[in-house]
């Protein structure tokens, strides 16, 4: 069954900060490389306004459930994890789901 792992993080605070630009044009192609041979088949990073309890996040699409848990502690995820600090000093909300049903226009 294939599933999505949401990872969301709060508006920063004084002394936090969130570079998205970084993390759409650095930190998620460093994600494909390194998690596309453990099933992620897509992402789609979202942000939210000023008003919404959160700043931003992706939402990371796996093959299945445990290929994102797998993903999480393989040794191959640790330069995805090491280039955090390169675009926040915040830490994620972790949300995993399964797919129930979708929809996609083709």
């Amino acid at each position: 069954m294939a599933s999505v792992l949401q990872v969301l993080y709060t508006q920063p605070k004084e002394g936090e900060f969130f570079d998205m630009d970084y993390y759409v044009n650095k930190h998620m192609p460093i994600a494909n490389e390194h998690w596309t041979p453990l099933g992620l088949k897509s992402w789609q990073v979202i942000k939210y306004g000023p008003d919404a309890p959160y700043y931003g996040g992706v939402l990371l699409h796996w093959e299945k459930a445990e290929d994102a848990s797998k993903a999480l502690t393989a040794a191959e995820s640790q330069p995805v994890f090491n280039d955090v600090p390169n675009f926040t000093n915040m830490k994620p909300i972790l949300l995993p789901a399964n797919v129930e049903g979708s929809w996609e226009r083709k």
